[in-house]
């Protein structure tokens, strides 16, 4: 809406009827309402992840623990208890190159590390990142050899959860605790 507005506005200005200032000041407002649409739009996207992310780690909590080396697959997830110990500033750089080796593209990370989403939510993800990727498209399936091939732990979530407008990612390290607030 604001940009529509701004176009007479230029219109306006070329013809000498408001002056430069004017002009200036409709760019910056359209320039701000832009900027808070994106952030509105990243906050939604960030909420609809965190809201799979509790759905499924209420789920995982009433699953059987894995095994060393053990996968699961549910409708809903696929995890993956592997050997390796991951760690998030040391073997991040390896899978992004596997990646963008493999895939000829950047690993569309959604959240690297603690986020302000993790921390609202209450959840531990200092040493895990998340991938948008759908599991079950090509992109996914690669990461998922990948990882089970080095030995890392994942959790694959496959779909919304209702009242999400998607959900679909790979959490890479260990599933993540809730973080307990002593007082």
């Amino acid at each position: 809406m604001a940009v529509e507005r701004q176009r007479p506005r230029r219109d306006l200005y070329d013809r000498g009827i408001i002056s430069r200032r004017e002009l200036e000041e409709g760019e910056r407002a359209v320039a701000s309402a832009q900027g808070q649409a994106d952030d509105t739009r990243h906050a939604i996207a960030a909420a609809d992840h965190a809201s799979v992310e509790a759905a499924t780690l209420e789920a995982l909590a009433a699953l059987p623990p894995l095994a060393m080396g053990e996968h699961q697959q549910t409708a809903a997830l696929s995890r993956y208890q592997g050997p390796a110990v991951w760690s998030l500033l040391a073997d991040a750089g390896r899978l992004q190159e596997f990646l963008a080796t493999r895939l000829r593209r950047a690993l569309p990370i959604s959240a690297f590390g603690q986020t302000p989403m993790h921390d609202r939510m209450g959840f531990d993800h200092r040493n895990a990142l998340d991938v948008a990727v759908h599991p079950d498209s090509p992109e996914g399936k690669a990461l998922l050899d990948y990882l089970r091939a080095e030995g890392i732990p994942f959790i694959a979530y496959r779909g919304a959860v209702p009242g999400s407008a998607s959900g679909a990612h790979i959490h890479v390290g260990q599933p993540s605790p809730r973080i307990t607030v002593r007082r």
